[in-house]
């Protein structure tokens, strides 16, 4: 993704997951009030703004996009960029400098990847994001961001799809 422009990349994607915190699709139960689920919304404003933007007043692709069949609103650095781009895993410098570093290490990537996996999950069941193609040996789950109404999420996917060589699934 380097090189990419803002034009480019999620700014409108970003706004979008705005849109959609505000309607309470980030939210959950916690007592007797709701909350906004900070991870999730973390989550998926950093996959927001590291997926191409999708052209939402004609329901489109950019043309750049469409020249040369990128996909939209498509994430796939997986856990460990989000991670990283927050130092989800940074230990202190007394961690840093004990003889278990290397454990306390394992120990904090575990746990980040836990409550990142349930970020996921919980978008994935809130209809936030679909996965399109698996995790497998060397290479990230791809998830598609599915960030406006029905009719605009159904043209991201056939998009997406199109450009991935994957089958529509009804």
């Amino acid at each position: 993704m380097e090189g990419k422009t803002l034009e480019e990349m999620g700014y409108q994607n970003a706004q979008a997951v705005y849109d959609i915190s505000r309607t309470g699709r980030l939210a959950k139960k916690r007592g007797e009030n709701l909350t906004v689920y900070a991870m999730a919304q973390l989550v998926l404003g950093y996959m927001a703004i590291n997926t191409y933007d999708w052209d939402r007043a004609r329901n489109q692709p950019p043309e750049k996009l469409r020249k040369v069949n990128a996909p939209c609103r498509y994430y796939t650095l997986g856990w460990r960029a989000i991670a990283d781009a927050y130092g989800m895993i940074l230990l202190t410098p007394e961690q840093a400098m004990s003889e278990n570093a290397d454990k306390e290490i394992e120990k904090r990537e575990n746990t980040i990847r836990k409550n990142i996996s349930n970020a996921w999950l919980f978008l994935q069941e809130r209809g936030v994001i679909k996965k399109l193609e698996p995790a497998s040996l060397g290479k990230n789950a791809g998830f598609l961001l599915l960030l406006g109404d029905d009719e605009e999420n159904l043209a991201v996917e056939r998009w997406a799809r199109q450009c991935l060589n994957l089958p529509m699934i009804w």
